[in-house]
């Protein structure tokens, strides 16, 4: 029973209607591409992390085994004929061991940078500037999957409505088909008309169809992106408040994602610079050896138990040129601060674009609102006069297309609107921005 409740509560989930910010918490959550782009990040704070102790020293354990073709010995057989007249109260040997033939010996070492001319510093800075770019990587992966996203369910609510405008069209040119039939029973229209009638009637049902498919591919492509079977919910909408077109360059200037990118890269490349001029300063370490084992022969008890010191190492000279090496890292970093000011004209143009063709949908939105009450009205009055024996079926169907027309183009001009919107809240690097203007602006039915 709690099966049958809790599989039926998923269903209504799933059919549910659903918004178009439900749509995208879906697709954050559960975009593959995202995901990927999340791992990459999760990744750059190990690594960032694991550089964190760079600064502190470095420990290891040695334990070596030797075997030696024979053990170290010397040879005292000279001191031992000497000695021998001497009443000691032992012979002296002939030969003393200085090793044994297998050796083991095992050892704690303790290396401590102390000073590398800034060289930790900057490979930190680098890590840290990895973690920065690969953030906002995501951000970008999440901005183009937002775009997409736009465009899937905007494009479902248009692709829908056109096809409920075809259905409708087809059901009145249906309509004019039987009353055009009646009318020929009753002599009042020739043969011509109503054969027309029926051939109009016949390319609407083709269109009609059409939208259909285009209408269950546009949910597809939806349902694809979501990873859910909801309708949607949320209609087209036009704004008349929106910002002014500076407030949106300075917000992309200050937030988008590809600019941060650059800004990454101008560390790593700074960090990198930093790196090359290091070459010339010395590197101070401190070391230490702790013996844990040794064996009992003569060299090995003369050996200390421990040893510390510290150890100074200057390059006097490299098989690279160092100049040339500092140079070439120098036009690197140049080269990505030329690169971010390219970008921040071109981001410019792209927003002043953007924001143009925008007010160009609204203002032709309003514009065609006069045009489809037209269309209604003459619409309506071209159907009185037909079925009055005033006006041919090729005006009647004219008019049903000047309506139809009216309303995709009025439809087309609030999806090119929309879409304008979320470029501009992508490239102002204010995703959230989008569902502020559309929870503020007047749908459209």
């Amino acid at each position: 029973m709690k099966i049958v409740v809790t599989l039926s509560l998923l269903s209504f989930l799933l059919l549910a209607d659903m918004s178009i910010q439900e749509a995208w918490l879906s697709v954050s959550a559960k975009n593959e591409g995202v995901k990927a782009s999340s791992s990459d990040v999760t990744r750059a704070e190990l690594k960032k992390s694991s550089a964190e102790s760079m600064y502190l020293p470095s420990v290891s354990f040695t334990g070596t085994y030797t075997h030696l073709s024979e053990a170290v010995n010397v040879d005292t057989t000279d001191v031992a004929v000497a000695l021998a007249s001497l009443p000691l109260p032992l012979p002296f040997p002939s030969q003393i061991d200085l090793t044994e033939q297998d050796v083991f010996l095992a050892d704690l070492h303790l290396l401590w940078p102390l000073y590398v001319g800034g060289r930790i510093d900057a490979v930190q800075e680098i890590y840290t500037a990895q973690l920065h770019e690969s953030k906002a990587l995501k951000e970008m992966k999440k901005d183009a999957e937002f775009l997409k996203l736009v465009k899937y369910y905007y494009g479902v609510v248009v692709s829908e409505s056109l096809y409920k405008t075809r259905l409708q069209a087809q059901k009145a040119l249906q309509l004019h088909y039987k009353n055009a039939q009646k009318l020929k029973e009753q002599g009042q229209i020739a043969n011509i008309e109503l054969l027309n009638a029926e051939v109009k009637l016949d390319g609407a049902k083709i269109q009609t169809t059409k939208a259909k498919h285009k209408f269950e591919v546009a949910k597809s492509a939806l349902f694809a992106l979501t990873k859910l079977q909801s309708q949607v919910d949320s209609k087209l909408f036009v704004n008349e408040m929106m910002r002014d077109e500076d407030y949106y360059k300075r917000e992309t200037e200050e937030n988008y994602a590809g600019l941060k990118i650059l800004d990454a890269k101008a560390s790593q490349s700074a960090s990198l610079l930093k790196i090359k001029e290091a070459s010339w300063m010395p590197e101070i370490a401190a070391f230490a050896n702790y013996n844990l084992y040794k064996d009992n022969s003569a060299i090995m008890s003369t050996l200390p138990t421990w040893f510390a010191g510290v150890v100074v190492k200057i390059n006097l000279l490299q098989r690279k040129d160092r100049n040339q090496e500092i140079q070439a890292a120098q036009l690197l970093h140049d080269k990505v601060k030329y690169l971010k000011l390219e970008a921040i004209d071109n981001l410019a143009l792209l927003v002043a674009k953007t924001y143009k063709e925008m007010m160009s949908d609204k203002e032709e939105f309003n514009a065609l609102n006069s045009s489809l009450k037209l269309a209604n009205e003459n619409f309506r009055l071209r159907s009185i006069a037909f079925r009055e024996g005033l006006s041919t079926s090729v005006e009647l169907v004219d008019a049903q297309m000047f309506l139809l027309g009216a309303q995709t183009k009025r439809l087309n001009a609030a999806y090119n609107f929309v879409k304008k919107v979320s470029q501009l809240a992508v490239l102002s690097g204010q995703r959230e921005l989008f569902f502020e203007i559309e929870k503020s602006s007047e749908e459209i039915k």
